[in-house]
């Protein structure tokens, strides 16, 4: 099923089968689709017809091409605007952290901040170790579709992103999801379709792909 995610990352897609990944979209690109077998396919699907096209001889290739009208790149271009704008605002909308509001460029997966001070429930608890002076715990509990993960963090660069992944035996790692940093506490409720019985590994990332915070995890 096609979600506002998806559709989302569709643009994305298309230039990563032709090789042109934006950069500053790659990071938010690789987390969604760990998480996203629809997208997986299709990006497989738009890379078989990118390598067909590019094995076509140019000199087979003998139509002349009709002359666009004048007002056509101008039109493209004023929908390609309107449809950035469009996507900008959704992920505005799912990147909302702590008290203030951060806009997530390359954010798949909602990360849901919960009000500070709530009550630990029972589950699998362990503390990650930093590498850049802010200090983390989460509790990870099993759930029907994956293990929900409450993270506890403060202490990481304010205004910049990073992402949340849970690692199972296989070495395989499995968005958990993307939020902003904050030098104050922050409580984050997010989610990785992994097993809890399976994760043997929960680790965070900044948008450099640099682990910032890691720890083992020893469920059962």
């Amino acid at each position: 099923m096609t979600t506002d995610a998806c559709r989302d990352w569709r643009g994305a897609l298309g230039a990563a089968a032709i090789g042109r990944t934006d950069p500053a979209e790659e990071i938010g690109l690789l987390a969604h689709l760990d998480g996203c077998a629809a997208c997986r396919a299709e990006l497989r699907d738009l890379s078989a017809v990118a390598r067909a096209l590019g094995s076509i001889p140019l000199e087979n290739v003998t139509s002349v091409p009709a002359e666009p009208s004048g007002a056509l790149g101008e039109r493209v271009l004023e929908r390609v605007a309107h449809e950035r704008e469009v996507v900008r605002g959704r992920r505005a909308r799912r990147g909302m952290v702590g008290a203030g509001a951060f806009a997530s460029a390359a954010a798949a997966v909602v990360a849901i901040v919960l009000a500070l001070g709530g009550g630990a429930t029972a589950g699998t608890r362990v503390v990650l170790r930093s590498t850049v002076g802010a200090s983390a715990s989460a509790t990870l509990h099993a759930k029907p579709l994956g293990t929900e993960v409450d993270v506890k963090v403060s202490g990481l660069r304010a205004g910049h992103y990073y992402w949340l992944w849970l690692t199972g035996d296989d070495g395989h790692r499995v968005g958990a999801g993307t939020f902003g940093g904050t030098r104050n506490a922050a409580e984050l409720q997010l989610m990785a379709a992994i097993p809890l019985s399976e994760t043997r590994r929960i680790w965070v990332t900044d948008d450099k792909r640099k682990v910032v915070l890691d720890a083992a995890v020893r469920s059962g």
